[in-house]
């Protein structure tokens, strides 16, 4: 009787081996799947991105000047020379001595549509003139400016060419909104006609076409206000300041040749 019941005994054991081995290896896997997900390494933090390199003044006017050279993004380029420039002209003599002479109009940065360049020169070939030149004569008597505005003009279809001047008094003063600089507050203007030889074309008709081209704010400066925010021997950027009887928020780039103290 002894063999049959180890024989039944083995086959019990034999029975209940693969349940045993199937309750071993559950939890055994349940707990490789819990270990392998906290051990698995965090995601890596998002990498920002790369910050805009610093640019300083002087790399700033440079790209102003390519601006101008070439003719393209000259707005873009003017708002970033005035946003690394740290406005601070406190001192009205260094202003006086800065601002004197002759300046030429590279460019009026403007949002109007009026001041686009397509309508300009459509205008321009309507009306049958074009403006070269436009400079800026700044001439210091105390506390008195005198501000001269001349309009180089001609009209390519008849040969008529010539300029135009506008004049009026001004007065320096510290700016009330932008701190540490002065603003150049015009009044009444005085137009005056100058043609080369000759003139056969209608002397209003040449005079209501350059208002029209040029800045309305130099060729009628009457009421205008404008803040002095960057200088230097070549390059001046003047701001058309709230309150002004046109022109607001335009920006004025002018430049010269000559060193300081020796411009005309």
């Amino acid at each position: 009787m002894a063999r049959p019941l180890l024989c039944l005994l083995l086959q019990g054991a034999a029975a209940l081996a693969p349940l045993q081995g199937a309750a071993r290896v559950a939890p055994l896997q349940g707990a490789t799947l819990g270990q392998d997900a906290a051990l698995a390494p965090p995601s890596p933090p998002a990498v920002p991105a790369a910050a805009a390199p610093a640019i300083s003044v002087n790399d700033a006017r440079q790209q102003l000047w390519t601006a101008l050279n070439t003719n393209r993004d000259v707005a873009a380029a003017v708002d970033r020379l005035l946003g690394v420039h740290q406005c601070n002209y406190e001192t009205r003599a260094f202003v006086e001595f800065s601002l004197a002479g002759a300046w030429r109009l590279r460019e009026c940065v403007s949002t109007k549509p009026s001041r686009e360049p397509t309508k300009l020169a459509a205008l321009s070939l309507e009306r049958d003139l074009v403006v070269d030149e436009v400079t800026q004569h700044l001439a210091f008597d105390g506390d008195a400016v005198n501000v001269r505005h001349e309009f180089a003009w001609r009209r390519p279809r008849n040969g008529d060419a010539g300029i135009l001047k506008a004049t009026c008094p001004g007065t320096l003063v510290e700016s009330t909104t932008r701190l540490r600089t002065w603003t150049l507050e015009c009044g009444a203007v005085k137009h005056s006609l100058h043609p080369d030889g000759k003139l056969t074309s209608d002397a209003a008709d040449i005079v209501d076409a350059v208002a029209r081209l040029a800045p309305l704010e130099l060729f009628d400066p009457s009421g205008t206000r404008t803040d002095l925010e960057y200088v230097d021997p070549e390059l001046r950027l003047v701001g058309v300041a709230p309150g002004s009887a046109r022109g607001a928020n335009h920006v004025h780039v002018w430049s010269r040749d000559e060193p300081w103290g020796l411009a005309s």
